[in-house]
């Protein structure tokens, strides 16, 4: 089966429509041949899908309607908002009432399946927890509920009821049966009702972006208009919802999301939700009332419209799925009110400026990067600098890697695509308490945490993920068998995990002598830090500590080829530790890396901060789901470690790959592009 159209604009879209039609996408021309299962496709009502669909019957191939689901972009897309979601109908479209559509099937059939409707409650009510709509612009939790500061100014406490003003021209109103007369009808209408009430106006968004004019808007000089309050700015159409008495619209899709707010909703056209018993409706639509004589409940129309109808594609994953993953995309994106005022950046190098606003950018109103902190902040700044710098800065938000970062090194200028946001501290540093620590001590993990938690152990380790996800074309073979083969992890001599998380043993030499005194008969492979071994960092160690101390040097093997033939893994603080605990290695400790102290590993050094036992799932969990933030550099959208790990699995980097001067310097130019981009 193929799909034909000529539409250019269906064509762009093809990456999305090839992952929700799950078959090739192709331009219908002179020289297409079609054959049996074929299929001409085209957008809505638009005159060209019109013409498309003449031609189709005229070949015998059968024609499908597309347009945008209900729940539509991550943002708007005339400002790079992603899709999210398409119909697909092969007997109409959605908003032409005058002829019947899959939905409207949907709409009767939703009914007979009571699990269908339960699914549609809680997916009601995660709408209005997030305030999930169209265009899903509104970044912060709060914005559903917070009317603009001029318009409650106008208001004055009155109560108001809601007009809802159309782009003029657009299909779905004549398609609706209605005209512009039909929204004075409405005006007239809202007043005579609600004679006490401020009548207030949404315009559409595409009408504040100056892209087209709403009717409305057209008619404001109209006597009937004369006294209402136009909303023109940016504002969360769930926030005027939420406080009005009641809905006004001809065929709004606004008009969907009152009924899903619990609001009285007066239908002047026949949108899809009309006619159904749910709305106040001018115009009566017997097609459907014929079709609902038992009555429609809302949990049906929701999951009609919500779930069997349109056809959902993750942006991040780039995959079909169900709407309940888009719900969960776009909470990600949502972010809390600001905290500060301003958050000053200290010390950060041009290469980290260009990503590091995308994780903490949230934190505060302004974001100022300065070469060293100030001498002094106001009563509501905060200070944020990376890792261990500016130790006497005891307040600062420190942010470091995450535990999946990219795949790359660090220090080869590849971007992180998660980091930690610490307010108390810094995971690594076990002299003083941090959010992670917290987390493990005081975090209650429910038992779906947990089932997430070991879903997610499967995952890293099936797909081989680790922090940096370097392959190695070597594979090892051991020389012999040995009752006890130990794996020593390197890492960077001086790095801030080490002067501040292994008090004892503090280089890779003495981790080495400690080894070898505590195992003499043991077989010692030892692996030195990739930033080492690719030149870019400190950590080596003397030719009498290899001679008394390693059996094998292991460097050029990826960890993934050792883990099978070792017994135990020896390190001071390194994130391998961790790994190897997923791949169920005995994992002895010299140091007190974030993931000892909790009853799974053997401590040579334990720490005493560290008070209750914990399972293997719930430290993941923690550390991996609840801690870190993580990024989708293709898409710019906070995603989640399960997607980033999918994504990681196809995106390994060799490790003996490292970029030349002439590469660094066009990746510093690029992040330099980045940098000067608004955040």
């Amino acid at each position: 089966m193929t799909y034909y159209t000529n539409s250019a604009g269906i064509l762009a879209r093809q990456a999305v429509l090839h992952a929700a039609l799950a078959q090739p996408l192709e331009r219908l021309n002179a020289h297409a041949v079609t054959g049996k299962g074929d299929v001409y496709i085209g957008w809505g009502l638009k005159p060209n899908s019109l013409a498309m669909k003449q031609q189709a019957a005229e070949n015998g191939v059968p024609f499908w309607h597309l347009e945008d689901g209900f729940i539509g972009y991550t943002g708007h897309p005339a400002k790079g908002g992603h899709s999210l979601s398409v119909v697909v109908d092969k007997q109409g479209i959605y908003y032409d009432a005058s002829q019947p559509s899959e939905l409207e099937q949907h709409i009767v059939d939703a009914g007979r399946d009571s699990a269908l409707c339960e699914r549609a409650h809680n997916l009601i009510a995660r709408i209005r927890q997030y305030g999930i709509t169209k265009y899903n612009v509104y970044p912060d939790f709060n914005s559903q509920t917070q009317l603009p500061s001029d318009l409650k100014q106008q208001l004055d406490g009155r109560p108001y009821v809601l007009l809802v003003d159309q782009v003029a021209g657009d299909l779905s109103i004549a398609a609706a049966q209605a005209s512009e007369a039909d929204f004075l009808d409405m005006v007239a209408a809202a007043r005579q009702r609600y004679p006490d009430a401020a009548l207030v106006v949404r315009t559409h968004p595409d009408t504040r972006l100056g892209k087209k004019s709403g009717v409305l808007a057209r008619l404001a000089r109209h006597p009937a208009l004369q006294s209402v309050i136009w909303v023109k700015q940016a504002c969360h159409p769930h926030a005027l919802i939420h406080h009005c008495l009641a809905l006004f619209t001809v065929s709004s899709q606004m008009g969907f999301e009152g009924l899903i707010l619990d609001k009285p909703v007066h239908c002047f056209g026949q949108p899809f939700y009309a006619g159904w018993g749910l709305t106040d409706d001018a115009k009566p639509h017997d097609r459907r009332a014929a079709l609902h004589r038992a009555g429609i409940t809302l949990p049906q129309l929701v999951a009609a419209a919500l779930i069997l109808y349109p056809r959902y594609v993750n942006p991040i994953t780039g995959q079909r799925c169900e709407v309940e993953e888009i719900i969960e995309l776009l909470a990600l994106q949502q972010r809390p009110e600001p905290q500060y005022q301003t958050l000053y950046l200290a010390g950060f190098s041009l290469w980290k400026r260009a990503f590091i606003g995308k994780f903490c950018g949230h934190l505060a109103h302004n974001i100022r990067f300065v070469s060293k902190p100030p001498k002094q902040l106001g009563h509501n700044d905060k200070l944020l600098v990376w890792g261990q710098r500016f130790t006497e800065q005891q307040d600062a938000i420190r942010v470091e890697d995450g535990f999946v970062r990219s795949s790359g090194l660090g220090s080869n200028l590849c971007r992180p695509a998660s980091l930690v946001v610490d307010q108390r501290g810094i995971y690594f540093n076990a002299q003083q308490n941090n959010d992670l620590r917290h987390l493990l001590n005081h975090l209650m993990v429910s038992e779906a945490d947990q089932a997430r938690g070991a879903a997610l152990i499967h995952k890293l380790v099936s797909a081989d993920i680790n922090k940096y996800n370097l392959i190695s074309q070597n594979r090892y073979q051991p020389s012999a068998e040995h009752p006890l083969r130990l794996l020593v992890v390197g890492q960077v001599d001086g790095d801030a995990s080490i002067t501040t998380g292994s008090p004892v043993v503090t280089s890779n030499e003495a981790l080495l002598w400690a080894v070898r005194k505590a195992y003499p008969e043991a077989h010692i492979l030892y692996k030195a830090h990739p930033d080492v071994v690719a030149g870019n960092r400190e950590g080596q160690i003397s030719q009498a500590c290899y001679d008394a101390c390693v059996d094998e040097q292991v460097a050029e093997y990826g960890l993934n080829q050792l883990y099978p033939h070792i017994h135990q893994l020896h390190t001071m603080t390194s994130l391998a530790g961790f790994e190897a605990l997923l791949r169920g290695i005995h994992v002895v400790t010299w140091g007190q890396p974030f993931y000892a102290g909790w009853g799974l590993t053997e401590d040579r050094n334990p720490a005493h901060d560290r008070n209750r036992q914990r399972t293997l799932e719930e430290l993941v969990y923690i550390a991996i789901a609840a801690y870190p933030s993580y990024v989708d550099w293709a898409t710019g959208l906070f995603t989640t470690p399960e997607w980033l790990i999918d994504l990681l699995a196809n995106n390994k980097t060799d490790s003996s790959h490292r970029p030349n001067r002439f590469q660094r310097w066009q990746l510093k130019l690029g992040y330099l592009v980045d940098t000067l981009k608004p955040q």
